[in-house]
């Protein structure tokens, strides 16, 4: 599969602000693991991508999810209580990547309105809690826990 221009998505094209972001960041193709799973992704169908490190599935599934997201403010803005998205990763350290990758995203000017928060094991889960009471992401990303903890931290949110 050649690799793609951002802007050849066409069944459901990106957005300005999407389109912006990418290139901001330096990203002038796609990945075919990108130009498979987006289109899919933003026509809201399951998605289950295997690839190599390096290919690009990160920004696979954090386009169109901020795509999503930014659409959201025209109907009506995000509250400090709702968290539009929960990305669960089985590692720390891809957890971490994740947020890194996300982070630069949501620095964008238009993106600013969005917010996450970075949930991994070791620390305190009252902390963590208190966090997303007072703090309201829009975005949780999480290292997965275990089962009882993630529903402790869910159900003390909502």
């Amino acid at each position: 599969m050649s690799r793609n221009k951002w802007t050849s998505l066409e069944k459901p094209p990106l957005s300005m602000l999407a389109l912006d972001v990418v290139e901001s960041i330096g990203f002038e193709l796609m990945t075919p693991v990108q130009a498979a799973a987006i289109p899919l992704l933003l026509s809201s169908k399951d998605v289950f991508a295997e690839a190599v490190t390096g290919s690009g599935k990160t920004l696979a599934f954090l386009v169109p999810l901020l795509e999503m997201l930014s659409r959201r403010p025209n109907k009506s803005p995000w509250t400090p209580k709702e968290i539009g998205a929960i990305i669960i990763s089985p590692k720390r350290k891809l957890t971490l990547q994740i947020s890194e990758v996300l982070q630069v995203f949501l620095t964008h000017g238009q993106l600013k309105h969005l917010r996450q928060k970075l949930i991994v094991g070791g620390g305190s889960i009252e902390e963590d809690i208190k966090s997303v009471q007072n703090k309201g992401p829009t975005i949780s990303t999480n290292q997965s826990l275990y089962y009882k903890d993630l529903n402790w931290c869910v159900c003390s949110t909502m």
